[in-house]
């Protein structure tokens, strides 16, 4: 009953706040959409979610209308078909990334954090060769050496992306592991595994949780900026980056070929930077009243 409580306080302060209540907005729709399009494409007059659909008879891009509410790109394709199949296709590449890279990073980082030593100084020498190297040339590489495709692209990510996390559980780790109640776990004789999951971890989750809900906005900025700069080589599937390279050609004539993809994009990011920054001030009272 208790835990119901804490949990109903909390959700109830989250969205205390407009910009919260914006952001979860923002980020539900996506998540909406992009649920719609994995099971219920129809719904959206969607009729393939996998590729890119054309219209040869009429190719020219065309302003929007209300036939086409967002307008028309190169082939003749309906722009806002395109950015919702788009958002789910980022989406989930931005999930996989994302959860992929906090778990990882965070189990290295209580590791690290509470065994400490030897141990702890070579996993961060890791880390920081990790962290030296710079995540477009490694994206760049990898989609030349397992080739240019989305997976590529989300494996080179994974590998740049987690030792910030690991950075992040681990001094997390260092500051609750010198707490008494951590000192009173092994005097009743609770074993390493059991401190590290049952006292450490739950007081590392809601800060490893705001850095999710920021890298979300981050990481599909990025993916979509590598597919933007043409390291993706299956045009058919629609992405948002893709689709505002596609736009960029007729910028001229076809301003909105461009826009409407971006600002998808930017809604986002925007959207994920709206829920982090509450998230951060429910866990440091200080800084929100900053």
């Amino acid at each position: 009953m208790e835990r119901y409580i804490e949990l109903k306080n909390s959700i109830k302060n989250f969205f205390s706040k407009p910009s919260a209540i914006i952001g979860f907005i923002i980020f539900m729709i996506y998540v909406i959409d992009a649920l719609l399009v994995q099971f219920a494409p129809w719904t959206l007059g969607i009729k393939n979610p996998n590729v890119l659909q054309e219209n040869f008879n009429n190719p020219i891009p065309q302003p929007p209308s209300l036939k086409h509410p967002l307008g028309t790109i190169a082939s003749g394709i309906d722009l806002l078909n395109a950015i919702e199949v788009a958002i789910k296709v980022d989406l989930y590449y931005s999930l996989i990334i994302v959860f992929t890279v906090a778990v990882i990073g965070t189990i290295i980082g209580l590791i690290s954090g509470y065994i400490g030593g030897l141990l702890d100084e070579i996993l961060m020498r890791i880390t920081d060769i990790f962290f030296s190297i710079p995540y477009l040339l490694l994206a760049i590489a990898t989609g030349f050496t397992l080739g240019r495709s989305f997976e590529s692209i989300a494996i080179a990510l994974i590998v740049v992306w987690w030792p910030l996390y690991a950075r992040y559980a681990r001094g997390q780790t260092l500051s609750i592991k010198r707490a008494p109640f951590i000192d009173a776990s092994k005097v009743a004789g609770l074993s390493d595994l059991k401190i590290i999951t049952k006292h450490i971890l739950p007081n590392v989750l809601p800060f490893i949780f705001v850095q999710i809900s920021l890298d979300l906005g981050a990481v599909m900025v990025v993916f979509s900026t590598l597919s933007f700069i043409g390291l993706i080589t299956n045009v058919q599937t629609p992405e948002l980056g893709y689709l505002t390279s596609l736009g960029l050609n007729y910028i001229q004539m076809a301003p909105w070929a461009v826009i409407f993809p971006a600002v998808a994009i930017a809604l986002f990011a925007l959207a994920m930077t709206l829920i982090g920054d509450r998230l951060r001030d429910m866990i440091d009272p200080r800084r929100g009243s900053q």
